[in-house]
């Protein structure tokens, strides 16, 4: 009998993962689980330490246990089961319609076998929403979960530990819910991020191709380059900053740094943007010198390409970004993974081939209070602020105390001063991903020390080979009018979404799953501006309703940048 309810598991497992069932077919089962009839007469999974008995489940009655424990939580949304067993706790989980997914981690394959020897789970491996996976480390899970959690599709992401199975190997399972909490850590960042700009970065997109189908030379290779970032100890670099120049390095300017520079009669050889916001605009208003290139991403306000005819734009890691990327014109790519715009820099500076980079104004904090260095844009935004009764002073600490995480530290100069600089969580998120950048990069990182945090970048260490790429875009498969009306069309094709979504995701293409993916941000933007008006952050319709509304929210928006762009030719053509 025992070998006929694991060949039906088997035959279930292996049409999903036949690695994990030949895996399984290969271990000998585990001796030492046995099993045990609860009170209610339903068999509970033992194992025998010794002389001791291990239950994986409740002795009373474990669908009932499963039961109450599944209605104390919130239905639906995106499980990680710590631990299977016989698939009681989990079975309430997957009878509800609102379970996206399912991920259930066990350890120790002679156990998990000798288990599907004596449980039939054939139904949860047919489920397309469920699967298991055997021994992950806690970087193969953590990738998983990026992989498979979606959350404005997938609903809010939970663990369920089997107590019982996890009081047995506590220690990998320890270290499965910390890759748990690290994964939604992360990417409750990101979809904060996706869900304030997430139709910001459709929208302008969709604007900008036009501009972006224009012809547009080459930025020329360099060897040695100098990141300006905007932090106060950027007053202090400008005679630094001549004296590399003198010696042959290239200046690349955040669009922060750029009015300050100019201040300072210290013209850039290249400015990058990456900001969405129209707010970032307002860091040109003292101008750019008409022979500096800028630098944007497809995602930029569409004010800022129309700002520089020769704008070089780039791909980042925006879905709609990369699409337009893959299947309109290809354009370079930097890395802004790192959410600011002095990573992207440098991410520039390495694309032209760099070997080194002076990085000046990168605090990372406000010392001594202080936002940002004399001469950039908050200076004169707050001074047409202020008033007798909100001096620009008070400005300037509203915005540093703005965050709830802002935090103190101490330090000394180099007079030896004891001085107070303030950080926050954001800032410190930036500086271990610019870390974490400059640890694996063919750049050498370095950092020139002002009052701000000190960056961890080892110095002396062995390169990756840099890669030698022109800076420039390559042909365009079709005009940016059919490239748009093609998308349109192909969005305005897909099937109707249908509830449970991933197995309406599953059925899709590889190409109709792309085009979906395009709109995964603006879902994210579209389900919090939903929740917002609703006054209940608990309010929102089923998946599949947000990607129906996304969709005609992104083909309306294709249509107007269709009419504005119409607009504008006939414009230029009657000027002409």
């Amino acid at each position: 009998m025992s070998d006929l309810i694991f060949r039906r598991n088997l035959l279930a497992l292996s049409s999903r993962d036949p690695i994990l069932a030949e895996r399984l077919d290969a271990a000998a089962p585990d001796p030492r689980l046995a099993l045990k009839s609860a009170r209610s007469g339903d068999p509970v999974p033992v194992y025998r330490i010794g002389e001791r008995e291990a239950a994986f489940h409740s002795l009373m009655d474990p669908r009932r246990e499963a039961e109450r424990l599944a209605a104390a939580h919130k239905a639906g949304g995106f499980i990680v089961a710590l631990g299977l067993g016989a698939g009681y706790g989990l079975a309430p989980y997957l009878a509800s319609p609102a379970t996206t997914s399912i991920i259930a981690i066990e350890y120790s394959a002679p156990l998990l076998r000798a288990t599907l020897e004596s449980f039939d789970l054939s139904e949860f491996f047919l489920d397309p929403r469920f699967s298991l996976v055997l021994d992950p480390s806690p970087e193969e899970l953590e990738a998983r979960l990026l992989e498979a959690y979606v959350p404005p599709l997938a609903g809010d992401l939970r663990s369920v530990p089997l107590r019982g199975r996890v009081a047995l190997d506590s220690e990998p399972f320890a270290r499965a819910a910390d890759s748990v909490r690290s994964v939604l850590e992360r990417i409750s960042d990101d979809y904060s991020v996706q869900a304030f700009f997430g139709k910001l970065w459709f929208r302008n997109a969709a604007r900008n191709i036009f501009a972006a189908e224009r012809p547009s030379s080459p930025l020329a290779p360099i060897r040695r380059a100098i990141v300006t970032a905007a932090g106060p100890s950027l007053e202090d670099a400008f005679a630094a900053i001549e004296r590399e120049r003198a010696e042959g390095a290239r200046l690349i300017a955040t669009d922060t740094s750029l009015p300050a520079l100019l201040g300072a009669g210290i013209v850039p050889d290249a400015v990058v943007s990456i900001d969405c916001q129209a707010i970032s605009y307002y860091h040109f208003m003292k101008g750019l010198p008409a022979g500096t290139p800028l630098v944007l991403d497809l995602a930029s306000p569409n004010r800022l390409a129309r700002l520089k005819e020769n704008a070089r734009f780039f791909s980042s890691g925006h879905p709609f970004c990369a699409y337009i990327s893959s299947h309109f014109r290809r354009f370079p790519a930097l890395d802004t993974s790192g959410g600011n715009v002095t990573h992207a820099a440098l991410s520039l500076a390495e694309a032209l081939g760099a070997e080194s980079a002076l990085l000046v104004g990168a605090d990372f904090s406000y010392p001594e209070g202080k936002s940002y260095a004399r001469g950039t844009y908050i200076y004169d935004y707050f001074a047409l602020r202020a008033g007798r009764l909100s001096p620009t002073e008070s400005h300037f600490a509203g915005f540093v105390f703005r965050n709830a995480s802002v935090f103190r530290e101490r330090d000394r100069d180099a007079s030896g001063r004891e001085y107070v600089r303030f950080v926050t969580k954001p800032l410190v998120a930036y500086r271990e991903h610019l870390e974490r950048f400059a640890l694996h990069s063919a750049l050498e990182v370095r950092p020139l020390r002002g009052r701000g945090v000190e960056l961890r970048i080892p110095a002396g260490r062995a390169r990756r080979p840099r890669e030698r790429t022109v800076f420039a875009p390559g042909p365009a498969a079709m005009s940016a009018e059919a490239f748009l009306e093609r998308y349109a069309a192909e969005l305005r094709a897909l099937p109707s979404p249908a509830e449970p979504l991933s197995a309406y995701l599953r059925a899709l293409s590889p190409r109709e799953r792309d085009l979906w993916t395009t709109l995964l941000p603006s879902a994210s933007a579209l389900q919090r501006t939903a929740r917002e008006t609703a006054h209940d952050i608990g309010t929102r319709g089923s998946p599949a309703e947000l990607l129906a509304a996304t969709r005609a929210w992104a083909c309306s928006e294709i249509e107007e940048a269709l009419e504005t762009a119409a607009h504008a030719s006939a414009a230029a053509h009657a000027t002409t």
